[in-house]
């Protein structure tokens, strides 16, 4: 099974770099991994979604687990977040704690603050979940 994942650390911050999917099949190993920097001193945790196009409910699990047993409540950051993705965050209420940003050529091009006027520019194709649905 490929990990479909990255994660790597610099200083105080953690990279998490995702694949097409966070779901059953390689979400509990991310948690693991990330479980190894529990009680370290954690400040920001930035995961970047540029290729993320479904999490599942597995998936939403990682990020609330390394906002709430990371550091000391790290920051947590999404990088180049597609709409779908941002409205599941949204609806259970974990988009209120996630800083969103827009990053092209390695260089931040905005804060997606507003989200709505971020996704009418986004040309990534992504698929939303219902919350209970089963990952296939």
């Amino acid at each position: 099974m490929m990990r479909e994942f990255k994660v790597s650390q610099n200083g105080t911050t953690l990279l998490i770099t995702l694949s097409r999917n966070l779901n059953t099949t390689n979400a509990p190993a991310l948690q693991e991994e990330l479980a190894k920097f529990v009680g370290e001193d954690i400040e920001k945790v930035v995961f970047d979604a540029s290729e993320l196009l479904a999490l599942s409910s597995s998936g939403l699990r990682v990020v609330y687990f390394a906002k709430q047993r990371l550091g000391n409540k790290p920051e947590i950051v999404f990088v180049n977040c597609a709409k779908e993705i941002y409205n599941t965050l949204k609806m259970i209420g974990l988009a209120s704690t996630i800083k969103f940003l827009k990053v092209e050529n390695k260089k931040v091009v905005r804060s997606q603050e507003s989200l709505e006027e971020f996704a009418a520019t986004n040309d990534v194709v992504c698929y939303s979940m219902k919350m209970g649905q089963e990952d296939e």
